[in-house]
């Protein structure tokens, strides 16, 4: 970890790690995501800073708290009406399982993509999972009512997608994988968090265990809420 931070500052510029160093600002205020194994990736947007806050001071004590300030959730009360739509499915999660790793080499990935939908006043999120194993009921189990996926945003948020109904897997042992297709409302509140969050960690409650996956879409929310929204 030393050695990627001497990394960041070199080539990013880094200013200051929050977060316990899972994420790290630029110079520019730009957000750096940094993972467990090394990797990192741009969060695709800046910071959000409040509109009277003040520019970074050069003093390093103030500059810290300046960007303290910087990485805190945006509170936001408006309104929100929402316009029948839907936005093309992207990759949200990708990355090794712990579970499949300690059996697996190479086919031990998660990856689920999301696609965000409004119709009839509801938003609903479309949570397609594709786990390598072609049997992913035996380690996952199924996706019960009440399980959620739950998103820590960058100023300590936690927004927790809760699953309404039951899903199972369906698995493909010929091929290697499994998939299950199921589906989360979001409330306005959420929706009010989200649109405003820069998500750097998401963790899956399936029925059999608890896990940890790589957000490859930091700031999916962000980009994809207000084409929903009037």
């Amino acid at each position: 970890m030393k050695n990627l931070f001497v990394f960041c500052c070199l080539v990013f510029g880094v200013c200051q790690f929050v977060q316990a160093q899972q994420t790290a600002l630029t110079s520019n205020g730009k957000v750096v995501i940094l993972y467990d194994n090394g990797t990192w990736t741009y969060a695709d947007v800046k910071a959000p800073a409040r509109a009277n806050q003040e520019a970074p001071q050069k003093e390093h004590g103030a500059e810290t708290e300046n960007l303290k300030t910087m990485t805190k959730t945006v509170i936001d009360d408006s309104p929100i009406s929402l316009k029948d739509a839907e936005v093309a499915k992207k990759a949200f999660i990708e990355g090794p399982s712990a579970k499949l790793s300690k059996y697996f080499k190479q086919k031990n990935i998660v990856r689920c993509d999301f696609t965000l939908s409004s119709k009839d006043g509801k938003a609903i999120l479309k949570t397609d999972w594709k786990i390598m194993n072609g049997e992913a009921y035996s380690y996952f189990g199924f996706i019960k009512e009440g399980n959620s996926l739950s998103l820590e945003l960058i100023g300590g948020k936690t927004v927790d997608l809760v699953y309404t109904k039951e899903f199972e897997p369906k698995e493909y042992e010929r091929y290697g994988f499994s998939t299950y297709s199921a589906e989360v409302e979001l409330s306005k509140d959420q929706l009010r968090i989200l649109r405003n969050g820069i998500v750097f960690k998401a963790k899956m409650n399936w029925s059999r265990r608890t896990e940890e996956y790589k957000v490859v879409a930091p700031s999916y929310f962000i980009k994809s809420v207000p084409a929903i929204i009037e």
